[in-house]
This record gives structure tokens, sequence and C-alpha cells, in this order.
């Protein structure tokens, strides 16, 4: 195990530094949202990096689109595609908003979790899925969406600290959307 200067092995200062710098990118993003589509987008946006190879932002209730997915990779058409979906459709994302609970998924058990593609594909296999976290965006107590972060086959499975990093994150959302219009 290769450790720092401080002590602390490598690969754990690594994950914090990529969660406080995604928590600093996603605050920046609910402070400039003017409404919930930019809330959905600059978030997913925000996050896709170091922290995460996918983020799907989910507000069903939401004017317009009540979905927005970013990635690191360039797959325009994949990231439609899964936009497209309804929170419904990802039976973890459902679960974690109807009892308002986050959850850690560090290897994926069963590629459907995440919903399927109309052409019948999972998106879990889509993405390349090897782990994921749910988070709810949560206003007075209530869910009013989530945030998915997947990380894939070639990046290090998600743990309970980036879940942790990802409800404070859920929580700027939530305080975001209540002072939007």
């Amino acid at each position: 195990m290769k450790l720092t200067a401080s002590g602390w092995p490598a690969q754990r200062v690594r994950a914090w530094t990529a969660g406080m710098d995604a928590l600093a990118a996603a605050g920046e993003a609910a402070v400039a949202a003017t409404d919930e589509a930019d809330l959905m987008a600059s978030t997913a946006a925000a996050l896709a990096g170091p922290f995460a190879d996918w983020v799907i932002v989910d507000l069903p209730s939401a004017r317009h689109a009540s979905r927005s997915v970013a990635g690191t990779r360039s797959r325009p058409d994949l990231a439609a595609a899964v936009a497209e979906l309804e929170i419904t459709d990802s039976p973890v994302t459902k679960s974690a908003v109807d009892r308002c609970t986050p959850l850690v998924q560090a290897e994926v058990a069963d590629s459907s979790e995440l919903g399927v593609l109309p052409d019948g594909q999972r998106v879990a296999d889509a993405l390349g899925a090897r782990s994921y976290a749910v988070s709810p965006i949560a206003v007075s107590g209530r869910a009013r969406g989530a945030i998915t972060i997947v990380r894939d086959r070639s990046s290090p499975p998600v743990t309970f600290l980036e879940l942790n990093v990802l409800a404070h994150i859920a929580d700027l959302a939530a305080a975001a959307l209540e002072r939007l219009p």
C-alpha cells in the first residue's frame, strides 16, 4: 500500500480530494442555478469526472425534462437514451426516493437495477457500471428527486465516503430547489 507523506493511503487521499472537489463544484452549480433544468444539468456536469463516470439527476416534478445525464466519455447518444427514461424505470432510484434513503452498491448485482433502455439493453451494461450510489434530493423531509453516480469497471468502486459526499450534494440541490421559482 502506497502512503502519502501524512501516512494516509494514497488511494484514500485521492478519494477525499475528488469528493471535496465534487462537493465544491456542485455547490457552485446549486448557487448559480436559475431554474430546475439548469440545476439538473449543471449538477450532473459538475459531478462527472474524477468523482463519477456517469451522473444521473432526476427531478420528476421539473417543468421540462425530468432527467439530466452527464458522462466522462463522449457518448451523447447513450446519455440522451438514459435521459429519456423515467425515474420509475430505475428500481434502485425509485426505491431511494420512495424511502427517502441513500444507498450504495459497491458491485452491480443485477444489471437491470438502473433500468432498461427502449432497445432492451440494460442501463448498467450500457454504462459499463461497476458500482453506483443514489441519494434522494429531499425538501422538507419529502424526496423531490435523486442524484445517481455510476463508476465504470475501470474505476474504483463507490464507497460510503462517496455516498456521504453525495448526500451533502443532494442537500445542496434541495436548498437550491427551495429558492428557485
